[in-house]
């Protein structure tokens, strides 16, 4: 199962990678591959989320001991960022990038940055949950 899980997180690494090396290279306005990358990792978040839930979250809350109330939190702070992702693609899919680049910009880095750091922050706590190393 945590093979399963890393395997969601690496293909969420690879797009918001693709992401960031358009958004990195000074004059590179490839909407179309921003366009993409941004819809990808709304559906490959939401697969990744559907996962936790149902496989990881759901089975460990239904137990009594301090693994539940931490896969409860675990599963609130998901929920949470999962809903801010969504409104930023809500967002950004109904505006012209182009004409809001200088606003888009740092939005679009600020989102990588978020979710790398929720990645990183849930894969320790999975493999905590899970008994098993965060590096397997």
């Amino acid at each position: 199962m945590f093979e399963q899980f890393l395997a969601l997180q690496d293909r969420i690494f690879a797009i918001v990678d693709r992401a960031e090396s358009v958004l990195r290279d000074p004059g590179n306005r490839d909407i179309t591959t921003l366009g993409q990358c941004r819809w990808e990792a709304a559906r490959t978040l939401r697969e990744y989320q559907l996962f936790k839930h149902g496989r990881i979250f759901d089975p460990i809350e239904r137990g009594q001991d301090f693994r539940a109330l931490r896969a409860r939190r675990m599963k609130a702070d998901c929920v949470h960022v999962g809903e801010e992702f969504r409104a930023y693609v809500l967002k950004w899919s109904v505006v012209s990038i182009l004409d809001h680049w200088d606003e888009y910009h740092p939005a679009a880095l600020e989102a990588v940055r978020r979710i790398r750091a929720h990645l990183a922050k849930e894969r320790i706590g999975v493999a905590e949950l899970l008994g098993v190393q965060a590096t397997a």
